[in-house]
């Protein structure tokens, strides 16, 4: 398989190495990273210069009760571990947590047209999921509330001009109202997460809107 040729900005990558984004972003990227040597360097090497400048600050001083609270979790009985089930042949390489949300969430939301819901933060509205469409489908003509990031799975599409492949990765937000197509080369899956729903801007994207759930 063929290395990506769209990739996340350079902010998205920062906060990335840093820990500052949610769950929901972070395995989408993650998703990319495992399928781009380039940009998993580029994003080792951001945690080696956060590293690095870390170790040049002042020791903080522990809490009073650290030691205590440290032994107290130690003690606490390890989580039951669920092993991921195989990934499909045809994907590109994705973390456990999205593969057990294909195989426990995957429910058939229109014909020719699936969903996994993978994250959800009730509190802000962010969300993270699977979506399959088969071939030469086209997604509702939409838009966004906030940032939305897609990872390529499997399959490819068709957007604004341009074509996203396995391992791409596409960044849309509230300035980008667009309508991607599957090609007609098979069923194309990916990996998306949302800071909100999708804003339908059409009476098919509104009629879907609450058998998708996206």
């Amino acid at each position: 398989m063929s290395q990506p040729n769209r990739h996340p900005s350079e902010d998205l990558m920062l906060d990335y190495a840093r820990g500052a984004i949610d769950t929901g972003r972070a395995l989408v990227l993650a998703t990319h990273l495992h399928a781009c040597p380039a940009c998993c360097a580029a994003v080792r090497l951001r945690e080696a210069v956060g590293g690095a400048l870390v170790s040049e600050l002042e020791p903080a001083e522990l809490a009073p009760d650290a030691l205590a609270r440290a032994m107290a979790r130690i003690d606490l009985p390890m989580p039951a571990v669920t092993r991921a089930p195989r990934a499909p042949h045809d994907w590109i390489k994705v973390p456990p947590e999205v593969l057990l949300a294909a195989k426990r969430n995957r429910r058939w939301a229109a014909p020719g047209v699936w969903v996994a819901p993978v994250t959800r933060d009730r509190r802000t509205g962010a969300r993270s999921y699977l979506l399959g469409i088969g071939p030469g489908i086209a997604v509702p003509r939409h838009t966004h509330r906030g940032l939305e990031l897609v990872c390529v799975l499997k399959g490819a599409y068709h957007d604004r001009g341009e074509v996203y492949g396995p391992g791409d990765f596409a960044e849309s937000d509230e300035d980008v109202e667009h309508r991607p197509q599957v090609t007609m080369d098979g069923e194309c899956v990916c990996f998306a997460a949302a800071d909100n729903a999708l804003v339908a801007r059409d009476l098919i994207g509104r009629l879907m809107q609450p058998l998708v759930r996206i």
